[in-house]
């Protein structure tokens, strides 16, 4: 039977239709479980609006595995993500494109490889390497989840190494009225460049970046910023990266109030969808925001050519 953990899974449900006459007796629902009580269940087709059935009439229930995303989808997130988080140097090399920023951040020091590149991979990659040792960087390529397999078993064959596996999670927003503690800003204070930049504040900052779709949020705790995070705005989609509390400001809360802020805002300024990567081994980050209503969409990960990379992670 299905619970309260199943709530955001794709399920499939069979029910008793109790009004039938000529009818069949039983009827079926799948998609998205959005509600669940011991007195009634709630399912979301994919077209289609919510269907209630009753508990009791409830025949039989399990989870299903999500339908696999779209290229096109992919494509599309990954294009937009890209520009919410723009390298200080790119260069586009038929269709791929080689983003540098000093080491700040894994997206802003590796290729993009979403498409074949137009002189063939063999040539791409030897760009690639060249291009990043000329910049005194490791070379490292992000590979998003199956649409890159052919640039991925070629690279394992070369020797280059997997890292960084981020799971890439989506949920649509609406506008609501915030009324918390963060403070919303255009621009990042010298202590929010601090703490995301880690000794690299102008890099942070031209990566950053500051505007009316930039939003960047706030709440300060004893003259000290204890919690802070960003949002950027492009088309329709809200990235938040950037979420991170000080370490005897953790466990009060102040992580989702952060998220909160930033999706009010976001949803106020056109955003309908809002998008967060996490890697995948921070547990902690995934139950919470899998609780908060986001959805897994896909994965993508890195696979780099020698040792490991002084980047910071993200």
């Amino acid at each position: 039977m299905l619970g309260p953990e199943h709530v955001g899974r794709r399920v499939a449900v069979r029910f008793r239709l109790t009004d039938a006459v000529s009818s069949p007796r039983f009827s079926d629902v799948t998609g998205e479980l959005i509600e669940i009580d011991t007195e009634r269940l709630r399912v979301l087709p994919e077209a289609g609006t919510a269907i209630t059935v009753a508990i009791a009439d409830v025949v039989a229930t399990r989870p299903i595995p999500p339908k696999p995303t779209r290229f096109s989808e992919i494509l599309e997130l990954e294009r937009l993500l890209a520009a919410s988080w723009p390298a200080v140097e790119t260069e586009d090399f038929g269709g791929w494109l080689l983003r540098y920023s000093e080491g700040f951040s894994r997206r802003a020091n590796s290729v993009l490889a979403l498409t074949e590149p137009d002189a063939g991979l063999e040539a791409a990659v030897e760009h690639a390497v060249d291009w990043y040792r000329e910049r005194r960087a490791r070379p490292l390529i992000s590979i998003p989840g199956r649409m890159g397999r052919r640039l991925d078993e070629a690279l394992a064959a070369a020797g280059w190494t997997a890292e960084g596996e981020t799971a890439v999670l989506t949920r649509p927003i609406e506008p609501f009225d915030y009324d918390g503690e963060a403070l919303i800003r255009h621009e990042p204070v010298p202590e929010m460049l601090e703490q995301l930049g880690r000794g690299h504040p102008a890099v942070a900052a031209a990566v950053l970046g500051s505007g009316p779709d930039r939003g960047f949020a706030e709440i300060w705790r004893e003259g000290a910023l204890a919690a802070r995070g960003r949002a950027a705005i492009e088309g329709d989609l809200a990235a938040v990266s950037g979420i991170g509390t000080l370490p005897e400001h953790r466990r009060l809360g102040l992580g989702g109030e952060i998220l909160r802020a930033l999706t009010a805002w976001a949803a106020a300024a056109g955003a309908r969808r809002v998008a967060l990567q996490v890697e995948t081994d921070n547990e902690a980050a995934l139950a919470l925001y899998g609780g908060q209503g986001f959805r897994e969409r896909y994965r993508y990960f890195y696979r780099g050519q020698g040792g490991a990379l002084g980047c910071r992670p993200g």
